[in-house]
Order: structure tokens, then sequence, then C-alpha cells
């Protein structure tokens, strides 16, 4: 299923063979010194760092997926099989020191830091029921006592959220108010925006097909993410302006191949880090907002997933 595969974000070992040559290019394209992501191999998975400054990948952490830098770049929040069933973690990836933050027997995904740091937002079928959560970063308590449940108990697909920079507002996907023939229980995801605090939910997105994983741009108007067209039976990458009215005059196009996933906005505002399965699996590749200048980041025979800039 095509749910299945944009999300699970396991995808394993780097060989780092990239930079060979173009460097006056890359400057313009790589916004940042370092990039996390997710690599996989034979069902290994594990959160790797591409120093481009180095001209080196290290490993982090294994058993490790969706990586979030904190907005000052010391932490690292993921989520994590490593004690048996998928719960969030974070890591200081200085002290290498790794504290667990859920322990509510459920499968805790893809968080997102809030802009002061002393939230994430993830999702969650905490209570047999997906669901959008926050929670304190250094909350000891029960999650219970830790996490608040931002949309409704009920029988839609709630995922991927991300908080804007701003701190006001979480985008999120989900599949309230759509069906389709090929999954009539859930529907097809389109992209929907709440305020911080779970009010004023609104649909964004009005996809006939599916939408992933939206990324704020750094002024916290616009969203890069994920679009299956169904006509070309490709995945692309499009650019939605939050504050448009009129949803056919707010989107563009950035960029289309065959399966273009998880992109993700540089700090700065100038790039676009996404990845690619052109060629067989999933590389990573670099864009600026215009979709103009690509750049290829990696060259093997394993897949990348999730990559994120280091603010």
């Amino acid at each position: 299923m095509l749910r299945l595969t944009v999300l699970a974000a396991g995808i394993g070992f780097l060989i780092f063979s990239l930079l060979a040559a173009a460097v006056p290019g890359i400057g313009y394209i790589l916004p940042t010194k370092q990039l996390a992501y997710v690599s996989s191999e034979r069902n290994r998975s594990a959160i790797f760092v591409l120093d481009f400054y180095h001209r080196i990948q290290f490993e982090l952490v294994r058993d490790a997926y969706t990586p979030s830098w904190s907005p000052d770049g010391v932490y690292l929040a993921f989520y994590s099989t490593r004690d048996g069933g998928r719960d969030l973690y974070i890591m200081d990836v200085f002290g290498n020191r790794i504290q667990r933050l859920t322990h509510n027997g459920a499968n805790n995904t893809s968080p997102s830091w809030s802009p002061d740091g002393r939230e994430l937002v993830f999702a969650s079928d905490y209570a047999d029921a997906f669901g959008i959560f926050t929670i304190a970063v250094d909350c000891n308590d029960r999650f219970e006592n830790c996490a608040t449940r931002l949309t409704p108990l009920d029988n839609y697909w709630y995922a991927a959220p991300a908080w804007s920079p701003d701190g006001k507002t979480i985008a999120f996907v989900s599949t309230k108010d759509t069906t389709n023939a090929f999954d009539s229980s859930l529907g097809n995801a389109n992209i929907y925006l709440m305020n911080s605090d779970g009010t004023d939910v609104r649909r964004l997105t009005e996809n006939l097909g599916e939408d992933y994983t939206p990324s704020w741009s750094p002024d916290s108007r616009s969203l890069v993410y994920s679009a299956q067209n169904i006509q070309s039976r490709t995945m692309e990458l499009m650019i939605i302006d939050t504050q448009c009215r009129t949803e056919a005059s707010c989107i563009r196009l950035l960029f289309s191949d065959v399966v273009d996933l998880m992109p993700a906005w540089s700090a700065d505002g100038s790039a676009i880090v996404f990845v690619d399965a052109r060629d067989g699996n999933f590389e990573m590749y670099s864009i600026d907002t215009e979709g103009r200048y690509l750049q290829r980041l990696t060259y093997n025979n394993t897949d990348e997933s999730t990559p994120r800039w280091r603010p």
C-alpha cells in the first residue's frame, strides 16, 4: 500500500561517494553542513548524519526512524523499535545520551519540535485510535499526564504532523472528509491545518490522490509536500501558500519525476531536500525553492528516507 510505503521510515546504510565534483553548485543548494536521515538495507535501519564540510557520514543510532532536529540543532527526536515497540526518544547528538519519552504501548511516530524546544507534536495510535498529540520533552510522569490529544477520538487516519516555525499552527495529514474506491474504510489523505492547541481544524488540499509529509517554510507561510498525481501515476513535490484562499491558484509544482517523497525545507529557506526513486532505490536530492537547480546527494544501492537539514 502506498501509504505504508511513504510513511514506513526505515531505509539503511549510505555509501558516501558524492561531492566528487560540482563543488560550485553545491554551495547554493546545500544551505547547511549537515543532514540527518534514515538509511536501510535488508530490514536494518539507522539514523545517520551526512557531514558535507568534512565529507563523511556517520551512524548515530540504530533501529531509529523519522529524525527531527531541535530548533537549536543540539538534539534529535525520533522513534525507535529498540525496546520492542515504537516509542519516541530524544538524543543529545554531542553526548549520545538517549532519553525515552513514551511508554504507552502504542505506535508513536513522526515527532516535530515546537519552536521553543519544549514540546513535540507526533502521531500515535494510542487508545486504538490514530491521532495527533503533543508532549512536553521534560515530562517524567505517565503518558496520560504528559501528552495532549489534539485531534478527535474517531476512526480517521492522522499522521505526519509539522509544527510551524512561528509556533501558531500544526500541519498534518488526515483522511477526514475523504473516501475513495481503493480504501473505503479510511479515504485518501490530504493536508490539514489546526491551531497549536488543536482548535480551528481546516482542510488545506483537495487532491483526488494522496498527499503526504508537509514541511513548513521558515516564514510559516508555505508548505512543501508530496502529492500523488493519479493521472500520471507519480508522486510529485508541491508547494502551497497556506494563506491563499483559492487552492488552484495557491499551489505550484516544484518537481516531478516518478516517485518523490518526504521533502523538508531548510532553515534558511533556500533549499528543499527529498528522496527520489528514479534509479530503483531511494536517494537524497536537494533542490532550490524555484525548482531550477537539482543536486543529487547520494549514490548507493541502499534506500534513504526522511532527510532533515540541521539548523
